[in-house]
């Protein structure tokens, strides 16, 4: 069959089949964009890790030499380090505050019978301008704390502010929930939600 002279047949697509496929697909980037922001997520957090036990095994190899923590990390060799977000990790050398107990440990082991009080090595720490020795960016100087409100680390404490850039000192806090931090003297590492 022949066509009319006047009429030229074109192939292509119509608008209203483009319409309909850009539609599909802004619906499949709508889907896919926050599984590839969550998993962004999860890949800062997890290098957030890495680089705090980096941090951690200068800061201690620094103690084992100099027989004491460094009193921030610019003197450990770390200072110019910040975290995915962009924000410098936090450092406060708890244990250059502490006043030997009676058995010569940090507030006396603070055990009961650790030959201390009891209130261990938090009760009596200096005044807060003295808890500068920070990196710095420290808000208060003071020892992070778990949600019973104890300290979480009895030598240093060192974290990042994680995606906010905010944080206080309880982990219980919403500013400290996405807080990468090292807890129980190191046995932990991870977000602060997570501890």
């Amino acid at each position: 069959m022949s066509q009319p002279s006047g009429t030229s047949r074109q192939a292509g697509f119509t608008v209203i089949e483009l319409l309909i496929v850009m539609a599909i697909l802004g619906a499949l980037a709508g889907l896919a964009m926050p599984a590839y922001l969550g998993y962004l997520d999860k890949a800062r957090i997890a290098r957030c890790i890495v680089e705090i036990r980096s941090i951690e095994r200068v800061v201690n190899a620094y103690e084992k030499v100099n027989g004491a923590y460094p009193n921030n990390l610019g003197e450990a060799g770390a200072g110019e380090m910040v975290d995915p977000w962009g924000n410098p990790y936090e450092y406060l050398n708890i244990a250059a505050f502490s006043l030997p107990g009676n058995n010569g440990n940090v507030g006396g082991g603070g055990h009961a019978n650790g030959g201390g009080n009891k209130s261990g090595a938090w009760g009596w720490l200096l005044p807060d301008e003295a808890h500068a020795a920070g990196n710095g960016n420290s808000d208060k100087g003071k020892p992070r704390k778990d949600r019973f409100l104890h300290p979480i680390n009895s030598d240093y404490d060192l974290y990042s502010k994680g995606k906010d850039g905010e944080s206080v000192e309880p982990l219980t806090a919403q500013k400290s929930y996405d807080d990468v931090i090292r807890a129980n003297d190191g046995s932990f590492v991870g977000l602060a939600a997570d501890f």
